[in-house]
């Protein structure tokens, strides 16, 4: 078993006081989603993006406090404490790939903690924690140990995540605006800095919490946007599309998890370097071709490609581009600009069922047709989120952007002059939803009402909507509750709607809820293997 423990490096120790750039200190804090719960180093390597992820990095200083117990003697090497690691991991390998400036990072977390009180700056009520000072004086000593070695340094900002505990909190949901507004006003008094970046990392919507207790997500995100757009120096970090936990024993969990983890790092790195989530178009010259068929494919984590690994295709055509057109839409952070031709694209080193299932369709066209996909998902979604008329928490609806889109593909294929046919949307069944009784026991009911609102916007009420089967879960979030049937739900449905297919998927490889590599590219030719049945019936 491999030992991640890092050790303070020769080249750490001497390093030169005279630095062409001054030393760039980062500082991150935040409760137990920046503490790192719920991580295991020993899982690092088998996600493919990651695997060298824990490896030592030359010249990045690294000081802590997290929880009660874990504490640095001064600068250390970057590394995982307690068994555990935050985003500082990922965001420091992501730094290291764009500059080789000298990197510090000072991290204070502790799970469970609140704004309103732990991380007061005036301290909070008798009981809290206060680790506002404690941050602050782990700040200035390490800031004083480099004034001593008389090296300089820059404070470059601030990675902030935290909410989920305030969110609970009576007083803490109410006032987290204001809150939030003085604790970075304090912070950058207190450390002379008043032109610090802040990057404050969402409430995810993807957890147990978002997804069961909605209302009070959107008040704790409602505040972090607004703090985010009064003030030119304070950035939003979208963490809903990142991986999370999957938990207790099948079900929704409280914190990012390994994976998670490891994208979190490189999201804040991709905010604070500014980079682009809208993909890169690669050109191609549309095709000579009269009639193309339009399939739409939507959902949430596997119709997306969570843990599915570009790098495990053993198929080496599913990795090249395909002779297929392909536009998509992954939950508002990464969207195409244009068609491109169907191959995987660069969203967390995933891909979805669209490689396979259009590898299975290309060759059962006819001369002068063409292949086009378009792919819609939200991995932090439910099935409220994708209701025509919206649901209490507008900032989560699906609905416009999902017939917006659809529109714009057909109407772009149309206006270049082909014949655009729409024979079906293919939809996986949703994961967020399975978990909770009371999301399952509606679903049958939301998606019929998002089937018929979909044919009816787009003026096709005849077409076909094929639903591939989410894994047979046996037990519920907290294990003490029988799931909901809903797949008796929807084969009633299928029965009683010639337009509606539900396919069994519960035999394809899979864990409880993702289906992974393998199960993913199965699942795409399941998928094709269904329309194949639907065309000869």
């Amino acid at each position: 078993m491999t030992t991640f423990i890092f050790t303070i490096s020769a080249t750490f120790l001497c390093l030169s006081a005279i630095a062409a750039e001054p030393l760039r200190v980062f500082l991150f804090a935040g409760q137990s989603n920046m503490e790192g719960a719920d991580t295991d180093p020993k899982l690092v390597e088998t996600f493919p993006p990651f695997s060298n992820a824990l490896k030592p990095l030359e010249n990045v200083r690294y000081s802590f406090q997290t929880g009660a117990d874990h504490k640095s003697k001064g600068w250390t090497d970057l590394r995982v404490v307690g068994n555990n690691f935050g985003p500082e991991i990922t965001f420091a390998r992501a730094f290291r790939q764009q500059s080789k400036d000298s990197l510090a990072l000072i991290k204070d977390a502790w799970g469970g903690t609140t704004l309103v009180n732990d991380w007061a700056p005036d301290g909070g009520d008798e009981k809290s924690r206060k680790l506002y000072q404690r941050f602050i004086t782990q700040i200035r000593d390490r800031l004083a140990e480099l004034e001593k070695q008389s090296l300089t340094y820059k404070i470059e900002a601030l990675m902030w995540h935290q909410g989920e505990n305030d969110m609970f909190h009576p007083e803490g949901k109410q006032y987290y605006e204001k809150n939030l507004r003085n604790f970075i006003t304090r912070i950058r008094k207190d450390l002379s800095t008043p032109e610090l970046k802040v990057f404050v990392g969402e409430i995810s919507t993807k957890g147990i919490w978002g997804m069961d207790n909605r209302a009070n997500v959107t008040l704790i995100r409602n505040a972090q946007i607004a703090v985010v757009e009064s003030d030119p120096k304070v950035f939003f970090v979208p963490t809903s599309h990142l991986a999370f936990k999957i938990g207790r024993p099948v079900g929704l969990h409280y914190h990012f998890g390994t994976l998670g983890q490891l994208q979190h790092g490189e999201a804040y790195a991709a905010a604070y370097f500014d980079q682009n989530r809208t993909s890169n178009r690669r050109e191609i010259h549309m095709p000579k071709v009269k009639k193309v068929k339009l399939f739409i494919l939507g959902g949430q984590r596997n119709m997306e490609g969570e843990a599915s690994w570009i790098k495990d295709i053993e198929d080496t055509h599913l990795a090249k581009p395909q002779k297929a057109l392909y536009q998509y839409n992954l939950g508002k952070v990464t969207t195409s600009n244009g068609w491109e031709y169907l191959s995987p694209i660069n969203h967390l080193g995933g891909f979805g069922p669209e490689l396979s299932f259009g590898q299975q369709l290309i060759p059962t066209l006819k001369d002068g047709e063409i292949l086009a996909i378009y792919k819609f998902t939200d991995s932090g979604s439910q099935s409220l989120d994708w209701l025509p008329e919206g649901s209490k928490e507008p900032y989560r609806d699906r609905y416009q952007d999902w017939i917006t889109g659809i529109k714009k593909c057909r109407d772009d294929l149309t206006k270049q002059g082909y014949q655009c046919e729409i024979p079906a949307i293919f939809w996986h069944c949703g994961e967020n939803d399975r978990a909770l009784n009371w999301m399952a026991d509606k679903y049958a009911d939301r998606l019929q009402t998002f089937m018929n609102t979909t044919r009816k916007d787009l003026e096709l009420p005849e077409l076909n909507w094929i639903l591939t089967e989410q894994p047979i879960l046996t037990e519920s979030i907290t294990g003490d509750e029988k799931l909901y049937d809903l797949n008796s739900d929807l084969e009633a449905l299928d029965a009683s709607n010639s337009n509606f297919t539900f396919v069994k998927t519960s035999d394809l490889p899979h864990n409880p809820v993702l289906f992974g590599s393998k199960g993913i590219i199965a699942l795409g030719n399941r998928m094709a293997e269904a329309w194949a049945k639907i065309t000869l019936d």
